[in-house]
């Protein structure tokens, strides 16, 4: 068990099976609405894993996530919307993976729980826009989504966030974010590389937890026809606001 685990960026075998019950619930959730993995994983083990580990972890299984869910959403894939995000996202990802590498700490927790602070309490007060989405607004919610995105994997969840504030159909949001998932994630895999933040201890635990990840996708998938989406989606924000709140708190205190 000592050599399986020196393989891995995990000191033990209870960090392994706690990382794991995280990771299937966020499959689940991304099973079920397709996106908020990458959040809830970033914000539920930045207290006590160094995230620029964990970034590039679920940055590996998003791309094994889109791959599984690909066949299921290929008819509701908007493709225009996809063109205009991947693009503009591309640019600003790659910025954030250069900080993520040379950023302190401190800073990146307080970046990362902002941001997350912010977009649950958007999504919660149900916030609106009063017009229909632009391409000005698009080409700013790439910009931001781009840059969190290689900052800390997060950028996913305020692409759902400002579409759903346009009053964008979610099936259509669920359907495109699984492919832009998949396009944008290579891009950050050539800039995680070049600024030496892959290795072989992240390959391998990401690998060893695609298994609880996919066990969670399925069960997402089969919920996702079951279960109400607002109910789920508003337990994934809730969640994400109180540990925003304790990631500032932490960081402060």
């Amino acid at each position: 068990m000592a050599a399986f685990l020196d393989t891995l960026f995990l000191n033990s075998l209870n960090e392994l099976l706690f990382l794991s019950i995280i990771v299937c619930i966020g499959g689940i959730v991304r099973g079920c609405i397709g996106f908020g993995f990458s959040a809830l994983v970033i914000a539920s083990t930045s207290f006590w894993i160094d995230v620029k580990y964990t970034v590039v972890m679920v940055i590996f299984m998003e791309v094994l996530a889109s791959l599984f869910m690909l066949k299921e959403v290929k008819n509701e894939i908007d493709y225009s919307l996809l063109k205009i995000l991947t693009i503009v996202s591309a640019i600003f990802t790659c910025i954030g993976v250069w900080v993520l590498a040379n950023i302190n700490s401190d800073w990146h927790q307080i970046l990362m729980s902002t941001y997350l602070l912010l977009i649950a309490s958007m999504s919660l007060f149900k916030f609106t826009f009063k017009h229909a989405l632009t391409n000005a607004r698009l080409a700013f919610t790439a910009t931001v989504a781009g840059f969190y995105g290689g900052l800390a994997g997060i950028g996913g969840i305020f692409i759902a966030a400002m579409l759903t504030s346009s009053e964008y159909p979610v099936k259509k949001i669920r359907a495109t974010m699984v492919v832009y998932f998949f396009m944008i994630e290579a891009v950050f895999f050539v800039a995680a590389y070049i600024n030496n933040l892959v290795t072989l201890s992240v390959i391998f635990t990401s690998i060893v937890l695609s298994f609880p990840m996919m066990i969670g996708l399925v069960y997402g998938s089969r919920l996702f026809k079951r279960l109400s989406e607002k109910t789920l989606k508003d337990m994934v924000l809730i969640a994400l606001l109180i540990l925003s709140i304790a990631g500032l708190v932490k960081t402060f205190v």
